[in-house]
């Protein structure tokens, strides 16, 4: 017989290939307990009170009974632990999303799921933190440069360790302007970048220790300083206008630097929030001879700009900086433009330290160095900034906070170019009456692809790009003017040769004792009514066991069966999909090996009677992950175009000729590596 515990499903509106799950093990599609957000050794800017609001948003691929979210102080914060349980509605979509409002210091948060029939799962986020968040900018003597002395932070200073520019043939830095990827975070090491521009830990990373030992905070800091980059450079840039490198004699494209500055502020700051600008910048112009008024009309509407293009208004400390190994003297045409600057009133800047008197004169390098066996430039720049943030002039700042969270809902697995299917969203927190969101799609290696939704209630339409090529992709929903991005989706799957939408989003097998458990997890699926479970043994005559409403539209839903007698040999199961309109489709059919699976490399059904057939890989399902190929050839030599997935069935990959083959004998090649196996296949 089958138990149905924790039941809510949404399935597939088409029929799908075979499934083969071993009952060795389990089989997973994906995990069955997943948390997308926040990012591992994320960092929550917290406010007066020196609290923030961590946003968590996850998947469950398993019908849990509860599921418990604790966050948990760790690393000598001595704050309470706190613990929410989770609500039936969440469990039975599978879409899981909570918010906490924390105070400093560093975290451990874990889910606990739990199900009736004993299974318990766990996912850790090891630490995440709420502190203070900077963004540097300025000039090269900001941004760092390598081999100069930076010393690594503790764990409790962090970056997203990646940078998006290069140096082009010409000598111009370049970087796009575009919606930047999802951040990762780790401890700050002294080569360690900080995105999207800082080479080395420079002098923030000890910074970040000096503000620890403290206010007991973690820190994190992001970087958009930009080496050679003068006033009228910030000025033209963030007026419109590509700015001149004069050094090269040329322009840097994309309206640098001014645009990382401003998606910094879009797509990272407002995710995390922040403290200040932290603004390290002047020898460039007294080299120059910028006069007073340049520097500050530059500066000002670089400042300004920032703030309207962005939609924050963010504090910014200014240093005094204008001396550097050309001019070893203070430039005061610089020093009273960035004291004006700091005098404006309303204006939200403040003033940072004064950094003319460091390391003058200065290396060979042209910027603060920790000479070994000599002055410490860097250190001395560090402590400088750590008496600019002083408690008495952070307590004047604002911090920027997150004002809502966007919680990202579930996907389905697999789809072709040009696709279109609906994506639930939740939203938390203070939300705007007016927020419009827009879904940013995002390849493997985080790179933004397009935007390929807009729109303003859950769900939100999804149209692929019908040019899309095949891979892996996810999805990121962004809440506009001003922007603050929400979580990232689940990975799906593109293929030109797929016919219809896979809407299971994840599947699993596993055995408990005799008893054999599936377990879905389904993304929305339009007009589905009802679900009949379906078995056999023999493979042609299935007997209904059970049919059950379909959860309410544009929902998600998780759908689990335990079965206390699955018998012995091969067993089929599937679902017949009735739908609203007295259509009826099937789903996948999911085929249990009691007795033993097939050898590796074997192809089946063999004669293939429905041009489509499968290979079984090894026993690693990484194996279909690194990189497969078939290629067919009939009697007379003539090979024949394949379309494969490994996405169709789990643990297998699929084949099927583009071109119906007629009845014959043909030779398979399958390769993996250096390896290549040969199979003789006849169709019918």
């Amino acid at each position: 017989m089958l138990k149905r515990t924790g039941f809510s499903a949404r399935l597939p509106a088409h029929c799908w290939p075979v499934l083969f799950c071993l009952l060795a093990g389990m089989v997973n599609a994906r995990a069955q307990l997943v948390v997308t957000s926040p990012a591992a050794s994320q960092v929550m800017q917290r406010n007066a009170a020196g609290t923030a609001s961590i946003a968590i948003t996850g998947y469950a691929h398993y019908p849990y009974s509860s599921i418990q979210v604790t966050l948990t102080p760790i690393e000598g914060n001595t704050h309470p632990a706190q613990a929410q349980q989770l609500d039936d509605t969440q469990l039975a979509q599978g879409f899981l999303h909570t918010t906490f409002t924390a105070a400093t210091g560093w975290y451990r948060l874990k889910l606990i799921a739990t199900a009736p029939n004993g299974v318990t799962d766990s996912a850790v986020v090891a630490r995440v933190g709420v502190g203070e968040v900077f963004l540097v900018t300025g000039n090269s003597n900001a941004m760092g440069l390598p081999g100069l002395g930076a010393k690594d932070a503790s764990a409790n200073v962090v970056s997203y360790n990646a940078v998006n520019k290069t140096l082009n043939a010409e000598n111009i830095t370049v970087a796009p302007d575009g919606p930047m990827p999802v951040p990762a975070f780790e401890p700050l090491k002294s080569g360690n970048n900080i995105f999207p521009n800082g080479e080395t830990a420079w002098y923030w990373g000890e910074l970040g220790d000096l503000l620890f030992q403290r206010w007991k905070t973690p820190v994190l800091f992001y970087n958009t300083a930009w080496a050679a980059a003068n006033a009228e450079n910030y000025r033209d840039a963030a007026s419109g206008k590509d700015a001149y490198n004069l050094y090269v004699g040329k322009f840097w494209p994309n309206r640098q630097p001014y645009t990382n500055i401003i998606n910094t502020m879009r797509y990272l700051i407002s995710l995390t929030g922040v403290r200040a600008v932290l603004w390290a910048h002047g020898e460039n112009d007294a080299q120059l001879g910028f006069n007073e008024n340049q520097y500050f009309e530059g500066i000002r509407t670089l400042i300004l700009n920032s703030r309207k293009d962005s939609g924050y208004n963010i504090a910014w400390y200014i240093a005094r900086n204008s001396a550097s190994n050309q001019l070893k003297d203070p430039y005061l045409p610089v020093l009273n433009a960035q004291n004006r600057l700091i005098a404006l009133s309303g204006f939200n800047a403040f003033q940072g330290p004064y950094l003319d008197t460091i390391q003058i004169p200065r290396p060979a390098s042209a910027h603060f160095e920790n000479v070994p066996g000599g002055v410490q430039g860097l250190s001395l720049a560090a402590r400088a900034w750590n008496r600019s943030l002083a408690d008495t002039a952070i307590a004047r700042t604002t911090p920027l906070q997150p004002a809502y969270a966007l919680h990202t809902g579930v996907t389905p697995a697999r789809m072709y170019p040009g696709a279109t299917f609906n994506l639930p969203f939740v939203v938390t927190g203070s939300v705007p009456a007016d927020l419009q969101i827009a879904a940013e799609l995002y390849d493997a290696e985080g790179h933004f692809i397009a935007v390929a939704g807009n729109g303003a209630g859950s769900p939100l339409k999804i149209q692929l790009p019908a040019s899309l090529a095949n891979g892996a992709y996810r999805i990121r929903l962004a809440g506009q003017n001003p922007m603050l991005p929400g979580s990232l989706s689940g990975t799906f799957y593109v293929e030109s040769s797929a016919r219809e939408i896979d809407y299971v989003h994840a599947i699993s097998t596993k055995t408990l004792g005799a008893d054999m458990r599936m377990a879905w997890a389904l993304a929305p699926v339009p007009g589905l009514a009802t679900i009949t479970l379906q078995k056999t043994t023999n493979g042609q005559t299935y007997t209904d066991l059970e049919t059950f409403t379909a959860p309410p539209a544009n929902a998600s839903g998780v759908y689990g069966f335990t079965d206390t007698a699955p018998g012995d040999g091969t067993l089929f199961y599937r679902l017949k999909l009735g739908y609203s309109n007295g259509s009826t489709s099937y789903s996948t059919i999911i085929t249990l090996f009691r007795n033993g699976a097939p050898a590796p490399w074997t192809v089946f059904p063999n004669p293939v009677t429905q041009q489509h057939f499968y290979v079984m890989p090894p026993a690693d399902p990484a194996t279909i992950e690194e990189g497969i190929t078939c290629r067919i050839f009939d009697a007379a030599g003539r090979e024949h175009p394949l379309y494969t997935s490994a996405h169709e069935a789990v643990g297998l990959l699929s084949v099927r000729p583009v071109y119906a083959l007629p009845a014959g004998k043909y030779i398979l090649q399958v390769t993996a590596g250096d390896q290549r196996h040969t199979r003789h296949i006849v169709f019918y």
